[in-house]
């Protein structure tokens, strides 16, 4: 990562509701990183929460969302810094 890249880099943690196996973190992973201004996705089954690194915008975790919906599980936006 690029300098630049990482000061503008932040940390979300959102709320997963719904995606109990390890196929749907799979899939929140694989499709979360190909989306633009993820840094990195991991989804933690045990806390039901995903750890998203990403390049501050709003609209990123808003995609996130809706992406998380389409997949038919739910995600909140826990805490952004």
């Amino acid at each position: 990562m690029k300098a630049a890249e990482n000061a503008t880099t932040k940390h979300a943690i959102l709320d997963l509701f719904g995606a109990n196996c390890t196929s749907c973190s799979i899939a929140i992973e694989h499709l979360g990183r190909k989306m633009d201004g993820v840094t990195d996705i991991v989804v933690d089954r045990g806390s039901s929460t995903i750890q998203l690194e990403y390049n501050g915008d709003q609209q990123v975790l808003d995609k996130l969302c809706d992406f998380v919906a389409r997949l038919g599980y739910e995600a909140r936006v826990k805490t952004t810094d």
